[in-house]
């Protein structure tokens, strides 16, 4: 696994959500590498958060809102810097 390249991975890893070989393979990496289990803690934490959320919060209509986001969403991706490859 090439640490670089894995945070959609690690997502579905921490969302429970790869076949359980790709789980397992993932998981060995995790426990591996400090900087990925980190990653995982980190979505694991934000996965709690959002359940928190009353779901008025989540559901409801969104239309108004969605130009918003989709241009902070823009400016946020156009601001990142490229990814640096987190340590194993």
């Amino acid at each position: 696994m090439t640490c670089e390249q894995e945070t959609t991975e690690l997502a579905a890893y921490a969302m429970a959500a790869l076949d359980p070989g790709e789980a397992a393979r993932v998981g060995r990496h995790v426990r591996a590498c400090p900087g990925c289990a980190g990653e995982v803690d980190e979505i694991r934490a934000a996965l709690a958060a959002v359940r928190l959320l009353p779901d008025e919060e989540l559901v409801g209509d969104w239309s108004g809102k969605l130009a918003e986001l989709r241009e902070a969403a823009v400016r946020a991706a156009l601001a990142e810097d490229p990814p640096v490859p987190r340590p194993c």
